[in-house]
């Protein structure tokens, strides 16, 4: 069986020198061929584009199967030998200790050349750093090529809340909201996307802040709920959560005996222990959208739905939190024959039940609070809306091979300081999550068969072929 080795490339020798010694000495006893594929153009890198062209030349080659390959991932301890199953290889390095995650399909992979076939290839459209894998994966989900699968269970239902649509919109409560002592907040949310696509220099979302000191709850790119408060020692306290792909999630916060404690979903996903008290910053107002009303910046501008917000004095025990978190709700909460801590709530917006007024070029209007009507919510930039959520999402757990590599060190692609390196991969992501949220890929219009390029210089020797290509077309 013949295999073909293809790696995509730009501007990278010495690791490409690097790579061709080491592959050449690994696959000594194999009958194989090298096929590097370089982008000659200045558009972003596209890995799956550069990577379905060296599988068309591994055909004309007349590979059985083949391994798409990373330049900076040295082989160690690989077993390159044909699997009628595609696998993933990347599974262990020598000199780093990255997570592998139960989806992840990148860096080092094998398909046979029917099942690259049968999912029509790589996606053409990723263009700079991310997601081609992703997509990949998806691919090999929608044709059943693996037989294990995470499944994601969203509730089958509408509901109804408050749209921010991000452009600054925002809700102002009055905020009598106490961090110093005991106390509970909850709020039910949906962002509409991981990265929209109206801020593009930042990857943090703020749903809910008290200003000052930036007492927040957001979300981000990067699979992550955070809530955030400081300390009177001005020392940042963060509690962290992972999602998987954008659903109406429900996030309680409670602080008791200096812990702090984070529920998602009825689930404790995380505490910590506050050695001195919270910094109380005064406010007179807490924001539901935005993390300073303040800011000529929109980096924390959250899109999405907000269902309900709460607040108690009190911390609520694990049952309350698990009644809380239950389908019943908030109507769990202010019935006083169900719930012992009624008296302890504080403010409860319902977000379902907005009155709106016209007297604005955009719409406006007023939330009630609750328990006090009294006090309210003032709405700016914000309409009410029906949500929809997907009932079951399923993502394929790929098959793997245990196999080891060294890993080339070189500067940070897609992950630096916090957030992506470039406003492609923003856009990749949205994409990707776009198609998960859809329930299907662009398969069977965007691949193999679409792919177009020009040839730019090709040469081969012996079991080695360097092609340059412009995908500029």
């Amino acid at each position: 069986m013949k295999l073909g080795v293809i790696v995509p490339y730009r501007k990278r020798p010495t690791h490409l020198r690097q790579f061709q010694e080491s592959i050449k000495e690994y696959l000594k006893d194999y009958d194989y061929e090298l096929i590097v594929v370089e982008q000659a153009d200045d558009l972003p890198f596209n890995r799956g584009k550069l990577l379905n062209i060296g599988f068309k030349t591994a055909i004309r080659k007349q590979c059985d199967y083949v391994v798409f390959h990373d330049v900076d991932m040295l082989p160690k301890d690989v077993d390159y030998s044909y699997s009628e199953v595609p696998l993933h290889l990347a599974t262990d390095f020598v000199n780093s200790k990255r997570e592998i995650f139960k989806t992840y399909f990148g860096g080092v992979t094998m398909f046979s050349i029917e099942s690259f076939k049968r999912i029509n290839g790589y996606s053409n459209e990723y263009w700079g750093w991310g997601f081609e894998d992703d997509d990949l994966l998806l691919r090999c989900t929608e044709q059943n090529v693996f037989t294990d699968f995470e499944i994601y269970e969203v509730p089958q239902q509408d509901t109804a809340g408050l749209y921010l649509h991000g452009d600054w919109s925002h809700v102002v409560c009055d905020n009598i909201i106490d961090i110093q002592n005991d106390f509970t907040i909850h709020c039910t949310f949906k962002p509409d996307e991981i990265i929209p696509d109206y801020d593009k220099d930042f990857d943090e979302y703020c749903v809910f802040s008290i200003p000052g000191w930036d007492t927040t709850l957001s979300y981000n790119s990067f699979n992550r709920y955070k809530f955030e408060t400081w300390d009177i020692g001005e020392e940042c306290h963060q509690i962290t959560s992972d999602y998987d792909y954008p659903k109406l999630t429900k996030i309680t916060i409670t602080y008791k005996d200096r812990i702090l404690k984070m529920y998602q979903d009825g689930n404790l996903v995380g505490k910590k222990i506050i050695k001195r008290r919270l910094l109380d910053t005064k406010q007179e107002k807490f924001l539901i959208g935005i993390a300073s009303i303040n800011r000529e910046d929109d980096r924390k501008s959250f899109r999405g739905f907000v269902s309900d917000f709460a607040y108690w004095d009190k911390a609520l025990a694990r049952n309350e939190v698990q009644g809380l978190h239950q389908n019943s709700g908030m109507s769990y909460l202010i019935d006083d024959n169900q719930y012992n801590s009624s008296q302890n709530l504080k403010i409860y917006y319902d977000f379902k039940h907005t009155t709106f007024d016209k007297s604005y070029d955009y719409e406006t209007g007023k939330v009630m609070n609750l328990v006090n009507t009294k006090s309210f919510g003032e709405v700016s930039q914000s309409i009410p809306k029906s949500l929809q959520d997907i009932e079951r999402k399923k993502i394929s757990i790929p098959a793997r091979r245990k196999s080891t590599f060294k890993l080339i060190g070189h500067p940070p692609e897609g992950y630096k300081d916090g957030g992506w390196k470039y406003q492609s991969t923003r856009l990749n992501q949205i994409r990707y999550y776009k198609q998960i949220l859809d329930n299907k890929s662009n398969l069977t219009t965007d691949g193999l068969s679409t792919l177009k390029f020009k040839t730019m210089s090709k040469t081969e020797d012996d079991n080695y072929t360097f092609l340059s290509v412009d995908l500029g077309l």
